[in-house]
């Protein structure tokens, strides 16, 4: 799936496809980040934005999906 598709799936989705391990958390955050960096010098809606951090919570929750850990609200 093309990056920029992932910026428009419900969350919901988002969280079923990392439990199947069909998407990496770090997939979907560096998606996410790319989709700020090409559109926020336009829209200007982040102030600050801290990839390296972000990208450090994406390598923690997917090594936590790879263990087996319950990521987050089942619906």
């Amino acid at each position: 799936m093309p990056n920029q598709d992932l910026c428009y799936l419900p969350a919901i989705e988002l969280a079923a496809a990392i439990r199947a391990r069909r998407l990496s958390p770090v997939e979907l955050t560096t998606a996410i980040l790319d989709r700020i960096a090409q559109l926020n010098p336009k829209l200007n809606a982040y102030c600050t934005v801290v990839p390296e951090a972000a990208l450090a919570a994406a390598r923690q929750a997917e090594a936590a999906v790879m263990h087996g850990a319950d990521s987050g609200a089942h619906v």
